[in-house]
C-alpha cells in the first residue's frame, strides 16, 4: 500500500523527522495555529512528538499526517525536490470521540495562509479521504471545527461531511462534523486525485 497520495495540484508524503523544521515554523504561524492549536504555540519538542505519533499510526493503522507540497510535472511524473516548499498538512488522527462511542479517526487539514482561498485544502482532504475509506477501510471520519472558522467549515460540506448537532459543544466554539464509509463510497464522487 502506497501512503504517498497524488492530486492535480499537491503530492502528499507521510511527513518525517525531515519535515520537522518546516512543520515547526508552519504550526505556529499565529493565522495557522489560531484554529488548529487553539492559539497556543507548539514547541519543536511537541512537533517531534505529533510526527512519532503519526509514523506510529502509518505503522498500526494505515493513516497519518501527510505534508503537502506542489506537485510538478516533469515528464509526465509528478516529483517533488527536497527544496519544494512545504505549503500544509493534511491527514487523519485518533481522539476521543465526542458521544461516547471511543475513539473516532479525525481529519485535519492547515494550509499556509498565502494558498487560502485555492481550493487546496479540499483537494487534499479529498485524496485523505478517499484513501481513508477506499484503501484503509474507516467507516467514519470526523471533523472538529471551530465555529468561529466557517472556511473550513465550508471545506467541510464540500467534501460531502454533515454537521452533527449532538457534537461537543466546548468553551471555543467548536462543532462537530462527520462523514461515513458508505455514504462517501456510494456517492461516486468526481474525485480530482490522480492514480
Amino acid at each position: 500500500m502506497s501512503e504517498v497520495l497524488r492530486t492535480v495540484r499537491l503530492v502528499l508524503h507521510p511527513v518525517t523527522a525531515d519535515d520537522r523544521a518546516a512543520l515547526l515554523t508552519h504550526w505556529t504561524g499565529p493565522l495557522v495555529r489560531r484554529h488548529l492549536f487553539d492559539d497556543r504555540m507548539v514547541s519543536a519538542v511537541q512537533v517531534a512528538e505529533i510526527i512519532d505519533a503519526s509514523e506510529r499510526d502509518f505503522a498500526t493503522e494505515g493513516y497519518g499526517l501527510w505534508a503537502l507540497r506542489p506537485a510538478r510535472w516533469d515528464g509526465g511524473i509528478d516529483a517533488v525536490s527536497p527544496g519544494d516548499p512545504l505549503i500544509g498538512v493534511a491527514g487523519l488522527s485518533h481522539h476521543d470521540g465526542p458521544l461516547g462511542n471511543g475513539a473516532d479517526v479525525e481529519i485535519l487539514y492547515s494550509l499556509e495562509p498565502d494558498r487560502w482561498g485555492q481550493g487546496l485544502a479540499a483537494e487534499a482532504s479529498r485524496a485523505v479521504l478517499d484513501y481513508a475509506f477506499g484503501v484503509v477501510g474507516v467507516h467514519r471520519v470526523t471533523a472538529e471545527i471551530d465555529t468561529a472558522n466557517p472556511s473550513s467549515a465550508e471545506i467541510a460540506l464540500q467534501l460531502g461531511m454533515r454537521r452533527r448537532p449532538d457534537g461537543p459543544r466546548g468553551p471555543d466554539g467548536a462543532a462537530y462534523y462527520a462523514a461515513d464509509r458508505s455514504r462517501w463510497i456510494g456517492s461516486r464522487r468526481i474525485v480530482d486525485a490522480v492514480p
